[in-house]
């Protein structure tokens, strides 16, 4: 489970991490990012924290969503 720093939000938190990993190799251009409960369970936030994360990783042109298939590297 990642640890969160509680005085800062948790979804902004969220997107440092998975862009870090996006970085460094861990999720590669192409892949699938684990869903919504998984990171969900990994950073113990809400559906809502962890959609508003992915919402803006996928503004800032770092993933693309595909309703009902998942969240992709771009």
């Amino acid at each position: 489970m990642a640890e969160l720093d509680p005085t800062r939000a948790k979804w902004v938190q969220m997107v440092t991490v998975i862009e870090s990993r996006i970085s460094d190799g861990t999720y590669p251009a192409g892949s699938k990012l684990p869903g919504i409960l998984a990171l969900c369970a990994e950073f113990n936030v809400a559906q809502v924290t962890a959609r508003k994360a992915l919402a803006d990783l996928r503004d800032r042109g770092l993933i693309r969503t595909e309703n009902g298939i998942g969240s992709f590297v771009v």
